[in-house]
């Protein structure tokens, strides 16, 4: 037996789950089955974004899903790799922009000025995001070159990175700057509303999955009870 609390199949869990309450699971399955179909974005692109965004959420399940049906959808290995990095690159996009509160309390205490005064999110952080990047020193310019080599055009395109898979990836960050940014590339580069809604859905989604897929864990302690209770 594995000492794993991540089991390796879990269809037993979710059957149990969907047994529970058969109108609410039937309601999430129209809901996910709709937001993955072709559309605006194609079902490929809209796998390749769940699995950014799965690499976001944690979810081993989810990951290893999405990965399997972009792979059936035609996704080579080197976009299912390139999503992953821009993944990667979302998640470290909301400490980075977060910088500037941190730099801001800084620049506050500095001046005598009280903490409690202000807002956290202005919508300019320009000044305070340059004082992060002086402070960091050289590794600002490694950070500049990471982003710009995930960025560029590859397997995907820079406009699919930047205003669709990273759109999605910044609402399940949960960082404003990221996504207001993302919609300016979006929109420069000539992807719809129609196609950023879609992608918006997908991380619905897959925040949704994530909690979806770990049920798995609370379905085991459900029967581990009622056995224990019978």
């Amino acid at each position: 037996m594995s000492d794993s609390i991540y089991k390796s199949k879990i269809s037993d869990e979710i059957k149990h789950f969907k047994n529970i309450d058969p109108d609410l699971y039937d309601s999430w399955m129209d809901y996910h089955n709709t937001v993955f179909q072709d559309g605006a974005l194609s079902r490929k692109t809209k796998e390749l974004t769940a699995v950014a965004l799965a690499h976001i959420t944690t979810c081993p399940y989810c990951i290893r899903g999405r990965v399997l049906n972009s792979k059936k959808q035609g996704a080579t290995d080197n976009e299912v790799v390139e999503a992953i990095y821009v993944g990667m690159r979302f998640a470290m996009g909301a400490p980075y922009a977060y910088s500037s509160i941190a730099f801001e309390a800084a620049d506050a205490l500095d001046n005598n000025v009280p903490l409690t005064e202000g807002h956290f999110f202005k919508k300019d952080i320009s000044h305070e995001i340059g004082h992060f990047r002086q402070t960091s020193g050289n590794i600002s310019k490694k950070f500049a070159d990471l982003t710009k080599n995930i960025f560029a055009d590859g397997a995907l395109s820079k406009s699919i990175k930047r205003g669709v898979i990273g759109l999605a990836c910044a609402h399940l960050t949960k960082c404003p700057y990221c996504i207001r940014g993302c919609v300016k590339d979006a929109k420069t580069d000539g992807i719809t509303e129609q196609q950023m809604a879609e992608a918006i859905n997908v991380a619905m989604t897959m925040a949704a999955g994530s909690c979806y897929a770990h049920s798995s864990i609370a379905m085991e302690a459900l029967s581990k009870y009622s056995e224990k209770a019978a």
